[in-house]
């Protein structure tokens, strides 16, 4: 087992402790895993802002401990996990401690973002950033944000990015001002849920707060063709079917089915969008046997039939 204990107040010193942890070198920030070890890489920068960041796409095959001790001088941490089942997004404090554990063989897929005080001081209006700091100080008592497909495309470049590209640096540095952008622009319009709500039940009830986030990760699962059964979600969850069904609609904002749908229609869209899949391809794909039912949901949702989609190509 591999532990590293540190304080994060940027993504490079937290990449060059980890990599003597490892008895890797670094190079520019980056670490390249060898074959004893594991496989993939971390990738680390700094800006004149401020700001730090990290991408991460490696496994180790150890077990791994990843523990963040609260920092004396707490920043704000954009953290993109899309790890196999996860795909969410969370905001936190560093001015509070935390552990990560991994087991052995686990592709770790990370975006982080650090946001130091001084930043956020000259950048950020007070009201916003004490709404921020009150939402990432309760980062723990909620569950992550389910990460919007309008995310897709910026995460998908920065992974893509090649280092060898006179454009690397200049890529990265605008998609991930791109991620914080749309999580900035999200925080500011979306309406919060009412916070008697989380606190009437989520405070000390960490098991409630796992089994919502998988049902969550199922139902936004896009491999996932049929809308499991609600006892079966319930089991999941190891709560009653009524419980379930109201905290996960105080927590999301939808019912069961409703997220379900939601997403898959969302997966749909996307597939529409490339060009490459037909409708009844979609359909079929995402688990509408009936082609004339899969129209009408979409139309439903987005407002537009799905060959529109494809004819906007």
């Amino acid at each position: 087992m591999i532990r590293y204990a540190y304080q994060l107040n940027d993504f490079r010193r937290m990449a060059s402790g980890f990599s003597k942890t490892l008895h890797l070198p670094v190079n520019g920030g980056n670490i390249e895993l060898t074959q004893d070890l594991g496989a993939g890489y971390i990738r680390t920068g700094h800006w004149s802002t401020g700001i730090s960041y990290i991408v991460m796409d490696f496994s180790l095959q150890s077990d791994l401990v990843l523990i963040q001790q609260a920092s004396p001088d707490p920043a704000l941490c954009l953290w993109f996990d899309l790890r196999s089942g996860r795909n969410t997004l969370r905001l936190f404090s560093t001015g509070s401690g935390q552990e990560f554990m991994h087991s052995r063989n686990t592709r770790l897929k990370i975006i982080g973002l650090l946001f130091p005080q001084s930043y956020m001081h000259r950048h950020l209006r007070a009201a916003l950033l004490s709404d921020l700091t009150r939402y990432a100080d309760n980062s723990t008592a909620r569950p992550s944000d389910l990460i919007p497909f309008e995310y897709r495309q910026p995460i998908e470049d920065v992974f893509r990015a090649e280092p060898s590209s006179p454009l690397f640096h200049l890529l990265l540095h605008n998609r991930l001002l791109l991620l914080a952008e749309k999580f900035l622009h999200s925080f500011i319009t979306k309406v919060p849920l009412p916070e008697p709500v989380v606190k009437t039940w989520a405070k000390g009830k960490e098991k409630d707060i796992e089994g919502l986030n998988s049902v969550m990760r199922t139902l936004s699962d896009t491999q996932l063709n049929r809308f499991p059964t609600i006892e079966t979600l319930s089991r999941m969850a190891m709560m009653s079917s009524t419980k379930l069904k109201t905290r996960f609609k105080q927590t999301y904002g939808m019912k069961l089915y409703e997220f379900y749908n939601h997403h898959r229609l969302q997966a749909a869209k996307e597939m529409l969008k490339t060009g490459n899949f037909s409708v009844k391809q979609v359909g079929v794909n995402i688990g509408f046997s009936n082609l004339s039912n899969f129209a009408k949901a979409f139309k439903k949702e987005f407002g537009t039939l799905p060959k529109e989609i494809i004819k906007s190509k």
